[in-house]
C-alpha cells in the first residue's frame, strides 16, 4: 500500500510539473511576440527573440547527460528553474528589442537545463511509476503548452499589462521548484567533478559514432524541419493574425490551441497508420499534407483560410512526429544518445526556423516566411523516396547496417 502510495505521489507530481512548465512555455509563445510588437521590434528581431531560445538544447544535448549524472536531477533542475524564474522576470524591465534576446537566449539555456534533468528524471522512475505511463511525461507537457498556455495567455493580454504578465508567470514557474525541492529525493549521490573531461569524452565519441548511421539522416532532418516548421508558425501567427488581419491576440491564441489539438490528435489517433501504410508512403503522405498548409497558410487573407491551413498545417506535422518516432523506438543503439540527437535537432529546428523567417518577411514579406519552406520538404520527400523502405517488414532499417554502437557507460 506505501509502495502504491509513493508510485501514486510521485506520478502525481510529476504530471502537475509538466502541466505548469507547458502552461508557462505555451502562454509566454504568445505574449511575448506581442511584447516584442510593442516595442516596435521588426519581424526579424520578433524571429530572432522567438528563436534563439531553442540554443539551449542544441548547446546542451552533449554536455547534458554528464552533468545530470555528475550533478544530480534535483540540483540542475533548480539551477535551472531559478534562473529561469529570475530571467522571466526580468522582462518585466526589458524596453529594448535588444534586451528581450538577450533574456530569451538566457531563459532557453536555463530551461534546457531543467528539462533535460526533469526528462531524466521522469524516466528514472518510470519502474516506480508504471511502464505504460511513459507517454504521460510528453502528453502531460503537451496539455500546459498547446491548450492552457495559449488560452490564458490569450486571456492575460487582455486583462493586465505584459509586466504583470511576466511577473505571473515567474511565480507560476516556482511551483515546480517548490515541488522539487520538498518532495522529490537524489537516488544516487553526485559525482565527482574531476572525472567530467572523461565523462564528456566518451559521449563525444558515441554522438561521433551514432552519426555514421545512414537510417538517422531522413527521421534527424525531418524532426528539425518539422520542428522549424510548428515554431515558425508559433512565432508569426501572433504578427499574421495581429498586423495583417486587424485581428485581437486572443485569436492568435485559439489558433495556437488548434494546431497543437489537431497535432496531438494526429499523433495519439493516427497510430494504426503505421500498421496500414508503409513508412515511406506516410513520409510522402505527410509531406504533401504539410505542403498544401504552407501554401494555405502564406496565401490566406482571411481568418476561414488561416484557420484551414492550421488545421491542415497541424496534420501534416503530427503524421511527420508520428512516423519519425516510429522509426526511432526501432533504432539499435543506446536509446539516450539516439534522443540526445534528436534533441538537438529539435533544438536547431526551434532556432533556425523563426530566425530566418523573421530575416525572409523582414526583406521580402510575411507571404514568404513558410513559402520558404517547401524547397527543404521536397527535398525530404526525395529522401524518402531514396532512403526510407517501402514494406512495414523493413521498419527495423538498422538490419541492413549491422554494425552497433557499443557505447561505455559512466558509472
Amino acid at each position: 500500500m506505501r509502495s502504491f502510495r509513493q508510485s501514486h505521489g510521485m506520478i502525481t507530481s510529476f504530471l502537475i510539473l509538466n502541466i505548469t512548465t507547458g502552461t508557462v512555455g505555451g502562454a509566454m509563445q504568445l505574449v511575448v511576440p506581442l511584447y516584442a510588437m510593442s516595442l516596435q521590434a521588426t519581424t526579424a528581431e520578433i524571429g530572432l527573440i522567438r528563436g534563439i531560445s531553442g540554443l539551449g538544447l542544441l548547446l546542451l544535448v552533449i554536455p547534458a547527460g554528464f552533468l545530470v549524472d555528475h550533478f544530480g536531477s534535483k540540483k540542475l533542475f533548480l539551477t535551472g528553474s531559478l534562473a529561469g524564474t529570475l530571467m522571466t522576470f526580468a522582462l518585466t524591465f526589458a524596453k529594448i528589442p535588444v534586451a528581450m534576446v538577450v533574456l530569451m537566449g538566457l531563459s532557453g539555456l536555463f530551461s534546457a537545463l531543467k528539462m533535460t534533468a526533469l526528462n531524466a528524471s521522469f524516466f528514472r522512475n518510470l519502474r516506480n511509476m508504471g511502464v505504460e505511463k511513459a507517454g504521460w511525461f510528453k502528453g502531460s507537457m503537451s496539455i500546459g503548452l498547446t491548450f492552457i498556455g495559449p488560452l490564458l495567455g490569450g486571456y492575460l493580454v487582455k486583462t493586465i499589462g505584459f509586466g504583470l504578465i511576466f511577473q505571473l508567470m515567474a511565480w507560476l514557474t516556482l511551483i515546480p521548484s517548490a515541488l522539487v525541492f520538498f518532495f522529490h529525493k537524489e537516488p544516487v549521490s553526485p559525482g565527482p567533478v574531476s572525472e567530467l573531461g572523461k565523462a564528456a569524452s566518451v559521449q563525444l565519441r558515441g554522438f561521433n559514432a551514432l552519426m555514421g548511421r545512414r537510417s538517422l539522416y531522413l527521421p534527424l532532418l525531418t524532426e528539425s524541419i518539422s520542428t522549424a516548421c510548428f515554431a515558425t508558425f508559433s512565432a508569426f501567427i501572433v504578427v499574421i493574425v495581429v498586423r495583417n488581419l486587424h485581428l485581437p491576440p486572443a485569436t492568435a491564441s485559439l489558433l495556437l490551441t488548434a494546431e497543437g489539438g489537431v497535432f496531438i490528435l494526429t499523433v495519439f489517433i493516427g497510430g494504426q497508420l503505421l500498421n496500414l501504410m508503409s513508412p515511406q508512403n506516410i513520409y510522402l503522405l505527410s509531406f504533401g499534407i504539410t505542403i498544401i498548409g504552407l501554401i494555405t497558410l502564406s496565401f490566406a487573407g482571411t481568418l476561414f483560410g488561416v484557420v484551414l491551413a492550421t488545421v491542415v498545417l497541424g496534420l501534416g506535422l503530427g503524421l511527420s512526429n508520428l512516423v519519425t518516432s516510429a522509426r526511432i523506438g526501432h533504432m539499435e543503439g543506446e536509446k539516450g544518445k539516439i534522443v540526445g540527437l534528436f534533441s538537438a535537432a529539435v533544438g536547431a529546428g526551434i532556432s533556425l526556423g523563426p530566425m530566418i523567417g523573421g530575416l525572409i518577411g523582414e526583406y521580402m514579406g510575411n507571404q514568404f516566411i513558410f513559402l520558404a519552406f517547401i524547397p527543404l520538404i521536397l527535398f525530404l520527400g526525395v529522401l524518402a523516396v531514396v532512403s526510407e523502405p517501402r514494406r512495414e517488414g523493413e521498419l527495423k532499417s538498422d538490419a541492413r547496417y549491422p554494425e552497433k554502437v557499443e557505447i561505455q557507460k559512466i558509472q
